[in-house]
């Protein structure tokens, strides 16, 4: 009975399939992207739509943060007092808090992705929530409070935590750190609320290490406490700068307002003097810091930094046709190679992508050198090692649109901002160089690393992966997809679609699936299976050219799809006059065979599959014919 069924059921399905010649595979057809019945709720709630933008009703809860902090870095050691006023904005009654402990991934017990020193991590001290004293404590990296009357909807509530931590030594914790008594850079230094969204409520996967972050956006201000000679900053704006800047510093920067030249704030011979900053009876100052809508804060405290500045024009910063500025700064110290041209490297970023993506909304822009390997993404603030920074400054500081921009779920769907910022930075860098060959360079490297069998799957939690195929699946595949999907669609309509999402979304929390429709419904078409082949699948493209006969005066060339993946096939054949003829054969060609012939006018000398370079094709050998 069961057999008699299977032959049934086979026979009923392949009817389903499209048609095969006896001596050609089976294709195989992409599922639909199924949505998450808590996303499709969110359709139904009018805060999500199925053309990937958010919904009439679509909201996001918002906090202010007031960070009293002091360093000492003798001893390595920040204490201070954080207030946190959660505002709910959502239309829902919340029966907790949640909050991020993320120095406990330092705790020698902790679950980890990365290698650590371990210290004690987040050491509480003290607590209230709304004034009344409570006590909290950390599991996994979170902090869970119970409330004893629901928060309502438009209501706030206010926990205060006096806390402290020991700073890790650069290199033993991801990201931040310090280097001796010179310089500190701060990252996840202080409690934060997890994110309760309109899809899943309260989303706070623990922090692990290799997944990044998934933050809400919030006001901050800041006060942080640290020696005299120790320059200061942050993400914000400077309140303060008569108190703590000198005032040749202040003049420095007055003029690095008004020109494009770069302002040296603070050089060598400042530190020569021992001017590096203000003065105080106490031998302490107190840095004042404000910033609005963003993610999250970093801090940044050194004795040995030089300071550049300049600004950039934000083309279109105050509605069309009304560009704006921002200060941009750079901090580095001596020696530190080509940091010198570091934020010209950094004015160039922030006028690009304001120009071709979305303007850059805040004061300033900062980037800091040193810490750590790499780079590291905070709002307004970036940490980049190395004496060569030119692409690290750039790949970081584009993070400034995604995710701190648009604030996307690092944690989950690690590519929908590595992805994009990489994607992006191949594109600024060609700018600057004035060239135009990166594009072509990272389809290349994503056709070698699956050459050799290192395909990963985008849509995975990105603690799920091992080191190499987190960086692969997060970063180059994704970004290589894009430039494949760019000469899929044009450039008109691919970077229509861009600028959409991004000024669609911006301060709020898109998932993939509204990534996806946005770009299916500003090109105008079902994009759906190519997004589920390259962000679900680890599927090949690999196009060959199976003969090329002349026949007639003509050529006859025929083309075999030896892969899973489905795509266009650019055929071009180059003549003996030089002269060349292209033909396309299109997806749904191979949606119903794996072999196709075409016929060109003329005898060929050459034949190339995909000559611009843009398609995926993991085998590009056997795409190219030379006549012997």
């Amino acid at each position: 009975m069961l057999r008699h069924f299977c032959v049934s059921l086979a026979i009923a399905l392949s009817s389903l399939l499209p048609a095969q010649s006896k001596d050609q595979p089976a294709r195989v057809v992409p599922y639909p992207i199924d949505l998450p019945d808590a996303f499709s709720a969110a359709v139904a709630a009018g805060t999500r739509t199925l053309t990937g933008s958010p919904g009439p009703a679509h909201w996001t809860n918002h906090a202010h943060y007031r960070l009293q902090v002091e360093l000492d870095p003798a001893a390595a050691r920040l204490t201070g007092k954080a207030t946190l006023t959660y505002r709910n904005r959502s239309p829902h009654a919340l029966e907790q808090l949640v909050v991020h402990a993320y120095q406990d991934l330092m705790k020698p017990e902790a679950m980890r992705t990365r290698t650590v020193k371990p210290t004690n991590g987040l050491e509480i001290t003290a607590a209230k929530l709304d004034g009344k004293t409570v006590r909290l404590r950390a599991r996994d990296t979170r902090i869970v409070v119970r409330l004893e009357k629901p928060l309502a909807s438009g209501a706030e509530a206010t926990l205060e935590i006096d806390y402290a931590f020991d700073v890790p030594v650069a290199g033993t914790a991801p990201r931040m750190g310090h280097e001796g008594d010179k310089v500190y850079y701060l990252g996840y230094w202080y409690p934060q609320f997890a994110v309760y969204d309109d899809v899943d409520g309260w989303v706070a996967d623990p922090h692990r290490g290799n997944g990044e972050f998934y933050m809400g956006y919030a006001d901050y201000d800041l006060e942080i406490t640290a020696p005299v000679g120790y320059l200061v900053r942050a993400t914000g704006e400077l309140q303060n700068p008569q108190d703590v800047l000198t005032k040749n510093a202040q003049e420095a920067l007055a003029l690095a307002a008004t020109r494009r030249e770069i302002v040296h704030v603070i050089d060598a011979d400042d530190h020569e003097a021992g001017k590096v900053t203000a003065e105080s009876p106490t031998g302490k100052l107190t840095w004042k810091f404000r910033a609005d809508n963003v993610r999250d804060a970093a801090v940044s405290i050194a004795r040995t930094y030089l300071w550049d500045a300049t600004h950039a024009v934000i083309k279109d910063k105050d509605g069309p046709g009304k560009d704006g500025t921002c200060m941009i700064h750079a901090v580095y110290e001596p020696r530190s190679g080509d940091w010198v041209r570091a934020a010209e490297y950094a004015r160039h970023t922030i006028e690009y992508m304001s120009a071709h993506v979305h303007p850059y909304p805040w004061p300033h822009m900062t980037a800091c050198e040193g810490i750590i390997g790499g780079g590291m993404e905070y709002p307004m603030m970036t940490i980049c090692g190395g004496t060569r920074p030119a692409d690290v400054i750039a790949h970081e500081l584009i993070h400034m649109w995604f995710p701190m921009l648009v604030g996307n779920n690092e944690k989950r769907f690690a590519w929908q901002d590595e992805g994009f910022t990489s994607f992006w930075t191949t594109l600024c860098r060609d700018d600057f160089q004035k060239r135009k060959n990166g594009p072509r360079g990272d389809v290349l490297e994503y056709a070698a690393v699956v050459r050799g069998g290192g395909d990963a799957a985008c849509m995975r939690h990105g603690d799920t992966y091992g080191n190499d195929d987190f960086g692969f699946a997060s970063y180059s595949k994704p970004a290589a997809v894009l430039h494949q999907l760019r000469g899929l669609l044009g450039d008109e309509v691919f970077f229509a679609a861009f600028r959409r999402y991004t000024a669609d979304w911006t301060y709020k929390h898109p998932t993939p699936y509204d990534f996806f429709r946005s770009f299916s419904a500003t090109a105008e078409q079902d994009l759906e299976p190519y997004f589920r082949t390259w962000f679900f699948e680890t599927w090949k493209l690999d196009h060959a050219i199976a003969s090329v006969e002349p026949k007639d005066g003509q050529t006859v060339v025929t083309v075999e799809d030896r892969g899973r993946a489905v795509h266009p096939c650019v055929v071009e054949v180059t003549l003996a006059d030089g002269a060349t003829s292209r033909q396309v054969i299109a997806a749904s060609t191979w949606r119903t065979t794996t072999r196709t012939v075409l016929t060109f006018a003329g005898t060929a000398t050459a034949v190339q599959l995909d000559p611009d370079v843009t398609s995926l094709d993991c085998e590009r050998p056997n795409g190219a014919w030379k006549a012997k």
